[in-house]
């Protein structure tokens, strides 16, 4: 009798549903921008590579998209857009458009770690939660530094933050866009 009974749990717990890996969810943050820092800059770049505004683009519930835009003083402006829409990922990096660099000035993206372990390590480092920098004190002001600008769109919630020279500030926040950065650049196998 107890032989069946153990056979008959295995059997009900083998035809169970296998448990759902809980998606983070991106959710706005006390100080979030309503559009993103140097919006005009990056609202031309996304024009050149035919993407609509990220705030504007419709998304299922499922799907997210998210962009990092690096530059804004003496270094080009260059980005990373990368989505997973129906459960696909895909991305590509933009490229700054400059005498150096020649066309399309876009290449496809795929992660050294895969997709999964890739976003597994932004979501870890703060991609989603990270506050903007406008909410912190005692900034260091640097003239001609680097700047990022991070928009995030999952579903219908969209968010923007900013961090203005990260490698001069002392916030451990500036150290974790330093941190998302690194990913994205080393991951994708991008020299800066």
């Amino acid at each position: 009798m107890q032989e069946s009974n153990v056979v008959s749990q295995i059997q009900e717990n083998s035809s169970a549903p296998a448990s759902r890996k809980v998606e983070p969810q991106l959710a706005r943050v006390g100080g979030d921008r309503s559009q993103p820092l140097f919006a005009e800059s990056i609202n031309k770049r996304a024009k050149q590579a035919s993407l609509p505004r990220l705030k504007s683009k419709n998304l299922s519930e499922d799907d997210i998209e998210f962009r990092v835009w690096v530059g804004f003083g003496k270094k080009p402006l260059e980005g990373f857009v990368i989505s997973r829409i129906d459960g696909h990922w895909g991305g590509v990096f933009l490229e700054s458009m400059n005498f150096t660099n020649k066309p399309p000035y876009r290449r496809e993206l795929s992660p050294k770690p895969g997709w999964e372990k890739m976003w597994s390590q932004l979501v870890d480092a703060g991609l989603l939660t990270l506050p903007d920098s406008s909410q912190l004190k005692d900034e260091v002001r640097v003239e001609d530094g680097t700047s990022y600008v991070v928009e995030v769109k999952q579903g219908g919630v969209y968010r923007t933050y900013a961090y203005m020279n990260p490698d001069y500030q002392k916030w451990k926040e500036a150290k974790r866009m330093l941190r998302i950065a690194d990913l994205l650049y080393k991951g994708y196998g991008i020299k800066r």
